[in-house]
């Protein structure tokens, strides 16, 4: 039997787990890029993982949440059906991707490269078993969710990251002897058992606990595909971003007499300041799989106080975490960088990446709202024009200002979408409380200036570490005391 959550519990769970893998990721990717594979070995490494992430974003967050959505406003058996509709579907699509991937690996990594050496044809090759196991992923990840647990979900994913630690990080080191290019083949060998793990998991957790026999329905898949077409491009925000950084960035430096070398390590550093951005980033996107299907089932039984409640309780969430991330990579971010990667001449990076906190994990939890009540194509179409914009404008700024030009480029064509979602979901939803925002704001800006001041007075790493912890105690604090979360809605049945 399975056991529901609660909203805030459910978040809570896949929050938590989420944070553990970003910092299980983390603790990978600093390690690789340190010890073994460095700015050109990890671009190479991110670059392969970017067209990865496509079929994580298609799988693993549209598929999911629109196959939740289905599951919690149907009948246990219906919602069973869907579920494996959908994963055999979805196994048959990975199925060609996986193929096509494979065959066509050189050209792929040649673009990638801006024209240089395919440095990761190889780690593109091995990610074909990782995209055969997502139709499983995604179809069981999917029915949890919607059936309001979260556990399976959690166990899943903190075990694909340990997987992906333990033999991404001894792979690499085995192979890297033989060049980045290998490196990076024996970091994605991780990544690629990882996935196989996860499903495992999640199957074997699905047949414990749900014994109807029910067949495929191409119809109901296709239910659930059709849905999720819009909320996958609606969370194909970051992603989008990740990948045409990836499939412009080295080109339109080499375009300007940029060499091979060096725009390596250019991608490199922008891409330690995504892995730095992905920790609360990820969270947020936890936040997200719980908060609509509790959206949308408040929306299908036309319950305007529970819609509302939800709605408002999804946003303040979101910059809950996003607040103090942002201040934090801002006022920090030479300290940061110097923490983790023993300096970069670029912290700007990581400056400008802060403020794409506020802009972009909001954007895509609030289109996923806005689609989970009824308004499924329009704050689509504002992501696509964003990240149309984003291509012109790289082109741009990199010119005018190198590397920092890319994610000043996403700073700039994302801040009119942040802006439409927020004015469409006022719109939707009445957001009486909505004020609780600027008491969050005002928590964390006292917080991390606090820690700022605090650090300044003895600029050690020890006293980095103990200014990072007062400033999560005293924002904790603050967010308590102020009432912007209260204790009630921690407990497991609010």
């Amino acid at each position: 039997m399975i056991k529901k959550q609660s909203f805030i519990y459910g978040a809570a769970v896949l929050a938590a787990a989420s944070l553990l893998c970003k910092i299980m990721s983390a603790a990978m990717k600093i390690p690789l890029d340190r010890f073994f594979l460095h700015e050109e070995g990890i671009a190479v490494y991110q670059s392969a993982y970017s067209i990865y992430n496509v079929f994580l974003a298609i799988c693993v967050t549209g598929i999911p949440i629109a196959l939740s959505s289905l599951v919690a406003s149907s009948e246990r058996e219906e919602g069973e059906v869907l579920a494996k509709s959908t994963g055999v579907l979805v196994t048959l699509f990975c199925l060609v991707g996986a193929v096509l991937l494979f065959a066509f690996s050189r050209p792929i990594a040649k673009i990638l490269s801006g024209g240089g050496k395919p440095e990761a044809q190889l780690s593109l090759q091995i990610l074909a078993p990782a995209l055969l196991v997502m139709g499983v992923i995604s179809s069981r990840r999917g029915y949890f969710q919607g059936k309001c647990t979260m556990t399976p979900s959690a166990y899943s994913q903190l075990a694909e990251s340990f997987i992906k630690v333990v033999f991404g990080i001894t792979l690499c080191a085995f192979f890297v002897r033989k060049g980045i290019a290998h490196g990076a083949f024996g970091a994605m060998c991780g990544v690629s058992l990882g996935a196989v793990i996860s499903a495992a998991i999640l199957e074997l957790y699905y047949r414990k606990n749900v014994k109807i026999k029910v067949k495929a329905d191409l119809r109901a898949a296709m239910k659930v595909i059709k849905l999720s077409l819009p909320m996958t491009l609606g969370a194909f925000g970051f992603t989008g971003v990740m990948l045409i950084d990836s499939l412009t960035t080295s080109k339109i430096l080499s375009l300007y007499g940029v060499g091979e070398l060096e725009r390596l390590k250019m991608f490199g550093y922008l891409t330690r300041a995504n892995t730095i951005y992905n920790l609360p980033a990820t969270i947020i996107t936890a936040i997200a799989a719980s908060a609509v299907p509790a959206v949308s089932a408040a929306f299908a039984k036309r319950d305007k106080d529970s819609l509302s409640e939800n709605t408002l309780r999804g946003v303040k969430l979101i910059f809950i975490v996003a607040f103090p991330c942002a201040l934090g990579m801002m006022l920090f971010s030479k300290e940061i960088l110097n923490l983790l990667y023993l300096g970069s001449p670029h912290y700007m990076l990581l400056v400008l990446t802060g403020v794409m906190i506020l802009l972009l994990p909001y954007i895509q939890v609030a289109t996923a709202m806005l689609q989970a009540l009824g308004r499924v194509w329009t704050p689509i179409w504002v992501t696509v024009g964003a990240l149309c914009l984003k291509v012109i404008l790289n082109f741009v700024f990199i010119k005018a200002f190198g590397i920092e030009g890319a994610p000043l480029a996403t700073i700039i064509a994302f801040v009119p979408a942040f802006i439409i979602n927020t004015v469409l979901l006022y719109k939707s939803v009445s957001m009486r409380g909505s004020a609780v925002h600027l008491k969050i704001a005002l928590c964390a800006i006292i917080s991390c200036t606090a820690a700022r001041l605090l650090y300044e007075l003895h600029e050690t790493t020890l006293m980095l570490l103990v200014s990072i912890a007062f400033a999560g105690t005293v924002y904790a604090a603050g967010i308590f005391l102020s009432g912007c979360i209260k204790k009630e809605e921690l407990k497991r049945g609010a």
